[in-house]
């Protein structure tokens, strides 16, 4: 069949040379963030990874109640995807305690971070992690500090000093043997304590999963 005006005939093998939407795939970095609160009275397990934007309870500092949103996880389908942890005490770093009271800040850091075990299942009975205490799992970002004496005040007419005292998990990245997760494979991480450990003031836990993400690419 003639195309006319000596223009020649063009198969798909043809026009696939020339297009311009390519469905390829392209591979970024982009982890997986999960939070949830963690009371004073403790508990003995969190479950991290099944509760969705839109799922769940927020527990972001200052945020209206409701669901979970971006402030509290990156996850838009439960269970679909190193390994590091991030805890926020209740307690401020600067404190100005009654005389003889014990820093909560660096006391709650402690105390979580010297117990409990985490475990990173994958389907329905695959453990990739299943290790502890949590300390062993610090994080890659936290606060750098330069704390100085910040002033005196009074407590019942005894005179004491405002301090600044810092603690986070600290040490090198907790690496996992790759693993690569289907979209629609689940998987949760779980951390467990044998005995509920207290704090002086509600804190927040953060957990990261550290990796890429395979996309499709237009």
């Amino acid at each position: 069949m003639s195309m006319g005006l000596g223009r020649p005939i063009l198969t798909q093998a043809d026009l696939q040379q020339h297009i311009t939407a390519l469905a390829t795939q392209d591979v970024i970095y982009a982890p997986l963030f999960d939070s949830a609160s963690y009371g004073t009275a403790g508990v003995t397990q969190i479950v991290f990874f099944t509760s969705p934007i839109g799922q769940g309870t927020t527990t972001a500092p200052g945020g209206a109640t409701g669901s979970k949103t971006l402030a509290d996880t990156n996850m838009t389908s439960a269970g679909q995807i190193s390994q590091e942890l991030m805890l926020f005490p209740g307690q401020t770093p600067e404190t100005s305690p009654a005389i003889g009271a014990a820093n909560g800040f660096l006391n709650d850091t402690y105390a979580v971070g010297k117990s409990g075990f985490l475990t990173l299942q994958i389907g329905s009975n695959r453990q990739y992690i299943q290790d502890g205490p949590l300390m062993l799992f610090p994080p890659s970002a936290r606060l750098a500090v330069a704390a100085a004496i910040g002033g005196n005040f009074q407590t019942a007419g005894t005179n004491g000093l405002n301090e600044a005292m810092y603690a986070a998990w600290a040490g090198e990245p907790y690496a996992i043997t790759p693993v690569y997760i289907e979209a629609t494979q689940g998987f949760q991480e779980v951390l467990q304590w044998p005995a509920a450990v207290t704090i002086s003031a509600t804190a927040r836990l953060f957990a990261r999963l550290r990796g890429y993400l395979v996309r499709q690419a237009q």
